[in-house]
């Protein structure tokens, strides 16, 4: 994975992006500098993962804080986007907030 679908996002206004990883959630050192750029424009980047069950912890082996990165802990995907549209949509635009919504109940 390149950086080229972010920084795309990022240019046509995405307020918010949902990246599935593998594993914990990892992507490439492109994608990661994509991501960086992202997030220092303002664009609030979920890190999630595609497989199957699990969860995707903060800072086991990408630095979240470092990167300004959500993770979204037992949410796939799918659910993430989901409650990432409906936090931006009424107003959350703090990784630190949103990331309080993905951690509820932790």
């Amino acid at each position: 994975m390149d950086a080229q679908q972010i920084d795309n996002a990022v240019k046509d206004g995405a307020r918010g992006i949902v990246i599935a990883g593998m594993g914990d959630g990892n992507v490439s050192t492109e994608a990661l500098a994509g991501i960086e750029r992202a997030t220092k424009a303002g664009v609030v980047v979920v890190r999630s993962t595609r497989v199957g069950n699990g969860f995707v912890n903060r800072d086991v082996e990408v630095d979240d804080d470092h990167y300004g990165l959500v993770v979204s802990m037992d949410l796939n995907p799918q659910k993430a986007r989901i409650l990432l549209q409906l936090l931006l949509a009424n107003g959350k635009t703090l990784a630190a907030d949103i990331q309080k919504a993905f951690s509820a109940g932790f």
